[in-house]
């Protein structure tokens, strides 16, 4: 376990090869490599969340060796995750944007992610211990925005599929059925310490 969490570490610190390929790739390329980015953002933020929904739906014992697993290194994951997202952006807006002197547009769905992205920087910038020590008790509020973000991705993703394939995505149910379990498990914690 221990090893896996180093690997993990390091990964996160190796995270800004991610925007390497982009020298290297065709256009085509570069939009499959986004597509693939965003994809690796949505698990990477899925993964932060399930320890906290596990516990709050007092499954802790039955899911024990996940919580392990990924409590030690979710602010890892969480900094991923933000690579990852700011690496489908590049790719998928910015890039394009820049490349083919497009005009500024900003459509429903590139607003939810980009709002979803611009949150998230906020999380990746204070995801660290001087940050936890400096915020104090504002770190958890401020982490709180988690919650907005996923409503926020969710939207990026629905709109994005329906533009796209005409179709709600599996991704986009994926991240509403976690969002949905997210908000029962606050609300069952809430109800069980009769706050």
């Amino acid at each position: 376990m221990k090893l896996l969490h180093k690997i993990i570490i390091w990964i996160t610190y190796s995270s800004p090869v991610l925007f390497l390929p982009f020298f290297f790739l065709t256009i085509d390329e570069r939009i499959d490599y986004g597509k693939l980015a965003g994809t690796l953002a949505l698990i990477l933020f899925i993964i932060t969340l399930i320890p906290s929904i596990i516990q709050r739906f007092g499954l802790a014992k039955e899911f024990h060796l996940l919580i392990k697993l990924i409590l030690p290194v979710r602010r890892q994951f969480g900094i991923l995750m933000f690579v990852a997202a700011f690496t489908h952006y590049l790719a998928m807006k910015v890039i394009p944007t820049l490349q083919f002197r497009l005009p500024p547009s900003l459509p429903p769905y590139q607003a939810f992610g980009l709002v979803a992205l611009i949150f998230s920087f906020a999380l990746f910038i204070t995801s660290n211990n001087w940050a936890t020590r400096k915020l104090k008790s504002n770190w958890k509020r401020l982490h709180r925005l988690t919650y907005v973000i996923g409503w926020l991705i969710f939207g990026h993703v629905l709109l994005g599929g329906l533009k796209s394939e005409g179709a709600i995505s599996l991704q986009a149910i994926i991240i509403g059925v976690i969002m949905v379990l997210e908000i029962a498990s606050l609300i069952k914690a809430r109800v069980s310490t009769g706050a």
